[in-house]
């Protein structure tokens, strides 16, 4: 599978960590807590609640998603992802402490996109 790095400059916060905090967890046990970390966005069409949503996994832990709101005007990227079958990453952080969370470091859907046509082809 090919990988591809995202570019970043736009803080993302990932939402439903309260669903995921023993992947949380898990994720800070293989990777630690409050340094940069990479993250993965996954497209879940198939998701019951949401056929926009997009998974955020961490050392292979589902640890949250996109905002609804993020995920739809990701939606373009997301297609790409699925298009190429890649694993498209991004800088991500996650926050320790008593109510752990996950941010990320991601680019304008353009900048996303654009990466992910320019070394797809």
């Amino acid at each position: 599978m090919t990988t591809f790095r995202l570019p970043g400059g736009i803080r993302v916060d990932v939402v439903g960590e309260s669903f995921y905090r023993k992947k949380i967890h898990d994720a800070i046990r293989a990777v630690g807590a409050d340094v940069e970390v990479v993250a993965s966005l996954v497209p879940d069409p198939a998701n019951p609640y949401d056929p926009n949503a997009v998974k955020v996994v961490i050392a292979g832990h589902h640890v949250g998603h996109l905002s609804r709101d993020v995920a739809i005007i990701f939606g373009p990227v997301a297609r790409r992802i699925i298009e190429l079958g890649c694993d498209a990453q991004c800088v991500a952080m996650i926050s320790g402490g008593g109510m752990p969370g996950v941010v990320l470091d991601l680019g304008t859907p353009e900048d996303c996109l654009g990466c992910l046509s320019a070394e797809g082809e």
